[in-house]
């Protein structure tokens, strides 16, 4: 007489709000010990979203099978069903969603993070079926602003008394981003108390909120020049304080009363198939579409290096671990620079050019 199988399914929207809950309230935490940040956290909301969605499009449930004690055709059976579901789910959010490879990508980490958390949290047979969902990595060169423009916002008078009031102020905030290289949150969140003033010089001392690292960071003369024009008027902060979506407004009309307005493609990869990413009129993007409150880091370390300070020194002040991806991004911009300057001495070179 044949053995009886027993089943046990879960359905997958309901843990995936479990997982969304403990990862709120603390009961799982990251790798290194510290709680979810707030962005991970809406990030799963999001993919929570999507996979809502795409219940509803497809008119099914998405269930999990506990797979203890099943035969091989069941669990074959059972690879078969999420292997059809990464195909169909990967066509919606390509398709349907218009995503590109870097946002896919994001979205199936979340998932994979989810079934990683059934399996070893809470110990339930569910395979290893999710290790399977793989997106193409999408590499982009990140958009920095040259030594030269940033000189240019530094010291250039008669550029910055052509601007608005409010324009002055988002230079301001734009340069000082540009020299400490912290991220949005923290640079708004920079308060007088982080501002360290020592024989040697004054610098800024804070924990990071992304990576909670300390980091020290030494101020030049300008942008303590800044920190003093606004010591008056915002209380305990170090800079006015926008909000992510009006500086990026202000940054991007910044770049274009700079002159920065020559057309630059945004190249992106969908499904491992490099793409123009137009503007919302259906334009090819110029230099300042590619400006953000990001780039201000990003020109931050990419001066650094340029300017010849070490990778170890770069890191320690970045907050980035040894071996991070993004980081090697900057890296990759510092040589694709110095090789430009390369062929730029050999064309000289040949055209008998005095050096």
């Amino acid at each position: 007489m044949q053995k009886k199988q027993i089943t046990k399914q879960l359905l997958l929207l309901p843990e995936f709000q479990k997982f969304i809950t403990a990862s709120f309230t603390g009961r799982r935490l990251m790798p290194s010990g510290k709680k979810i940040r707030n962005g991970t956290l809406q990030q799963y909301k999001y993919a929570y979203l999507l996979v809502e969605q795409f219940e509803a499009r497809q008119k099914e449930t998405l269930r999990i099978q506990l797979l203890k004690h099943n035969s091989l055709r069941f669990i074959q059976k059972e690879k078969n069903y999420w292997e059809r579901f990464y195909r169909h789910f990967s066509s919606f959010l390509y398709k349907d969603k218009g995503y590109l490879d870097r946002y896919v990508n994001g979205v199936f980490k979340i998932i994979k993070a989810l079934f990683n958390y059934i399996a070893t949290e809470k110990m339930l047979p569910i395979g290893e079926f999710h290790k399977k969902f793989r997106v193409p990595e999408d590499s982009f060169t990140p958009v920095v602003l040259s030594p030269q423009q940033l000189r240019l916002l530094i010291i250039n008078k008669e550029f910055e008394d052509s601007l608005s009031t409010s324009l002055q102020r988002t230079k301001d905030i734009f340069v000082f981003g540009c020299t400490v290289g912290l991220r949005h949150w923290d640079l708004m969140q920079l308060k007088k108390i982080n501002i360290q003033d020592a024989p040697e010089g004054m610098s800024i001392v804070l924990h990071t909120q992304k990576t909670g690292a300390e980091v020290r960071i030494p101020l030049p003369g300008y942008a303590i020049d800044i920190i003093e024009k606004y010591k008056k008027k915002t209380g305990r902060y170090v800079l006015p304080r926008l909000s992510g979506g009006n500086l990026n407004f202000q940054i991007k009309l910044l770049m274009k009363m700079a002159g920065w307005d020559y057309y630059l493609p945004k190249i992106r990869h969908r499904q491992g198939i490099a793409v123009e990413v137009k503007t919302k009129y259906g334009e090819t993007c110029r230099f300042y579409d590619h400006i953000t409150i990001h780039t201000m880091r990003r020109t931050a370390i990419t001066t650094l290096l340029l300017m010849g300070v070490d990778e170890i020194s770069v890191r320690r002040i970045s907050g980035h671990a040894p071996g991070s991806r993004e980081f090697f991004r900057y890296v990759v911009v510092v040589q694709d620079y110095l090789n430009a300057k390369v062929r730029k001495a050999h064309q000289k070179l040949l055209e008998g050019d005095e050096i």
